[in-house]
């Protein structure tokens, strides 16, 4: 038994599936005989570009194609299926040196045997040799008028620029999620294979757009059994189940660490790759991030209830969250090839995004810290707008500006905000500089630069939350230390210097 992918090649145009752009474009060629010398096939592995240039050879020889396709039952046809001298594939590969293609260059004058064109089929010929590429150059401008050379890659960007121009390019495409879940069933159903559908998405997802990769893969499941489950394909492929994926990503964004590295345990104890662990959480993440923000779905794979499981889900982390986890794990094969540890690199990137995820407040603490020390030496006083700001003096001990007071009042603050007051709150506090009571005000001075980004109504608000759980009956007041530039007066400046003539604008 032959497989899959090899007994169900299509043999003609319209069986080709997700390409029409390409083979719509090739039909029209063939049947109004415009062919022209060199094509260019580009495109992700799997997705139909030496099939194309396989089925395009024995198109434009046939003597009576059918909608652009070969017949099949000509002569022509029958000679070109079992193998012809006129048809020629090379893989760049394995014979990339100058040699094999002079051998072509020298070869290329004589006419085909048995149909009208001789064609050059060259696979991966992104691998030939600089040397290689000179020597085909020529030819591959100016062949005779029964040549025709048909290039494939899946690395375009490694052509010369000399190659790509003197070819037509096809960029094929890589297959859409339904359609290829289509086709397997399709497949499926001629083998009279059962699968259940949500094993079918597994087997599809772990395709990624190629359907050579689809079919090699519903190959093995359909050996292991003819009756599928989402289990079997989960032991066929050694990747982790959602729900032992949601369990560690949730750990992940809890910034548990002991959950975290239990669930990288639990997945690698069960034999899972680390590849295969990461690529779930990163395809995981993605599927999370793109029901969060696309109302249609954006083709995540799955049955209507566990989309809308996943959609509920994705509701509990931000976007930037979902990101950081799909940018950390998909790095993480990378990583994989440098690392003596498989393992260690993915509990580094799992800690790396449960980091990432849990808000460093230790800045903050550190600063609020410091101005406690400094309040406990006397209260500040601010410097008169205007002048230069001075080290404060502490003041009598009789001064209606009790230090004690401040400090108590600036101590309860920060502690009612450390409790109640979200991340960004706080660190709002934290840019604080000097504190001071006035009558019934609080006074807090900040930092020229500080606030920039803050309206003075949220920093007002909040601590007006604190004062009155205070109850000391305080009101607040925030200003900013002096020493920013007055924009305004800048500007002002500015004008006034342009309309007396004073600075020469160019």
């Amino acid at each position: 038994m032959s497989a899959l992918y090899r007994k169900y090649r299509p043999q003609k145009f319209e069986d080709v599936i997700a390409q029409q752009h390409i083979t719509r474009t090739l039909v029209n060629q063939i049947e109004k005989g415009k062919i022209t010398h060199a094509y260019l096939f580009t495109g992700s592995r799997g997705t139909g570009k030496t099939t194309c240039a396989r089925i395009f050879a024995r198109a434009i020889n046939c003597l009576n194609p059918e909608n652009g396709s070969p017949c099949g039952k000509c002569e022509v046809c029958k000679a070109l299926s079992g193998g012809n001298i006129d048809i020629i594939e090379l893989d760049a590969a394995s014979n990339n040196g100058v040699d094999q293609i002079r051998e072509i260059v020298d070869n290329v004058a004589y006419p085909p045997v048995a149909g009208k064109y001789k064609v050059y089929i060259v696979d991966e010929v992104h691998m030939l040799s600089g040397a290689a590429f000179n020597a085909l150059l020529k030819t591959l401008e100016e062949p005779p008028a029964h040549a025709v050379f048909v290039l494939a890659t899946t690395e375009v960007h490694k052509l010369p620029a000399t190659v790509l121009s003197r070819c037509m390019r096809f960029d094929f495409r890589l297959v859409p999620a339904p359609i290829l879940k289509e086709h397997l069933e399709k497949i499926y159903a001629a083998e009279g294979v059962k699968a259940e559908d949500s094993a079918l998405d597994l087997i599809v997802a772990a395709a990624e757009g190629s359907v050579r990769d689809m079919l090699s893969v519903a190959d093995r499941c359909m050996n292991y059994s003819d009756n599928l489950t989402y289990s079997d394909v989960l032991g066929v492929l050694g990747a982790t189940g959602r729900e032992s994926t949601r369990a560690l990503l949730s750990a992940i964004a809890r910034s548990d660490v002991g959950a975290t590295l239990s669930g990288v345990n639990e997945a690698c104890s069960a034999g899972k790759s680390v590849g295969l662990i990461a690529k779930d959480l990163s395809s995981y993440a993605r599927d999370l991030l793109v029901l969060k923000t696309v109302s249609s779905g954006g083709g995540v794979l799955g049955s209507a209830d566990e989309i809308e499981k996943m959609r509920e889900e994705a509701q509990n982390y931000t976007v930037e969250f979902l990101v950081s986890v799909v940018n950390i794990f998909s790095a993480v094969d990378t990583e994989l090839r440098y690392s003596v540890s498989p393992r260690i690199a993915l509990e580094c990137a799992a800690l790396k995004a449960a980091k990432l995820a849990s808000p460093d407040l230790s800045a903050i603490e550190e600063r609020l810290t410091r101005l406690e020390r400094k309040l406990e030496g006397g209260v500040a006083f601010a410097a008169p707008v205007g002048q230069p700001y001075k080290e404060p003096t502490p003041p009598p001990a009789q001064s209606a500006n009790k230090p004690s007071d401040a400090r108590s009042v600036w101590g309860r603050i920060t502690t009612y905000f450390r409790l109640n007051e979200s991340p960004r709150a706080l660190g709002l506090l934290g840019s604080v500089e000097e504190v001071e009571i006035k009558g019934d005000k609080l006074v807090l001075w900040a930092a020229p630069d500080s606030f920039l980004q803050v309206s003075a109504d949220d920093m007002l608000a909040a601590l007006g939350r604190a004062l009155a759980a205070d109850g000391s009956g305080l009101t607040p007041e925030v200003n900013k230390r002096s020493g920013a530039v007055d924009m305004d007066s800048e500007i002002n400046k500015i004008k006034k210097m342009i309309g007396d003539a004073k600075l020469n604008v160019r």
